[in-house]
Parts: C-alpha cells; structure tokens; sequence
C-alpha cells in the first residue's frame, strides 16, 4: 500500500504541471488565432515544456539519488518508471543542443525513424 501511495503521489507531481501547461498552451493559442497578426505562441510552449520536462528529470534524479544513499531500494524503484519517461526527451534535447555526434547521432535518427 505505501508503494502504491508513493507512486500516486509522484503521478500526481508529473502530471499537474503538464496538464497545467496544456490548458495555457490551449489558451494561448486559441487568443493568438483570434489576432489580427498572430504571433508564434508555440516558441513559448516548447521552451515551457523543455522547462518543466527538465525540472521533473532533475528532482526525481535527485530523488532517486537520496533514497538510493537513505537505503530505501523499494522508494527509489518507484522513482525508475518516471525517470525513464523523462530521459529520452532530456537526452534528445540535449543531444539537438549539443551538436548530434557519435551516440547522439544514433539516437537522434533513430527517433526521427519513429
């Protein structure tokens, strides 16, 4: 029962900033299509997105790291599904900022295959 509320609570802390963002992005672009000269509102949204996607890869690595250290194996495994969500848009877009060489070049085409 405490896995299961431990995972709940991280669900919960993933998905109210995304489901945040998508209602602003909704907003957002609904006021810039009744513009006379619409502007790019989506440049906006990506760079929140990559905000909050890096932000949530950052505090549940560090999560994971401090349970790991406190010895509670059962609590960091509950932190390893979301990790794995967020790291391959985190390596993607590191690897679009970083230039595409070697292991990003692979990972890059092998997306894009998708």
């Amino acid at each position: 029962m405490k896995t299961l509320k431990l995972f709940l609570k991280r669900l919960l802390i993933t998905v109210v900033p995304l489901i945040s963002l998508y209602i602003f992005a909704q907003i957002a672009f609904q006021n810039n299509r009744e513009r006379e000269h619409p502007t790019d509102a989506g440049l906006g949204i990506a760079f929140l997105l990559t905000f909050i996607l890096f932000s949530l890869f950052v505090g549940f690595m560090v999560d994971f790291i401090i349970r790991i250290k406190k010895k509670e194996y059962k609590t960091a495994l509950v932190d390893l599904p979301f990790l794995l969500c967020f790291i391959i848009p985190a390596l993607y877009l590191a690897c679009l900022w970083g230039g595409g060489d070697g292991f990003c070049g692979w990972m890059l085409d092998s997306i894009r295959d998708l």
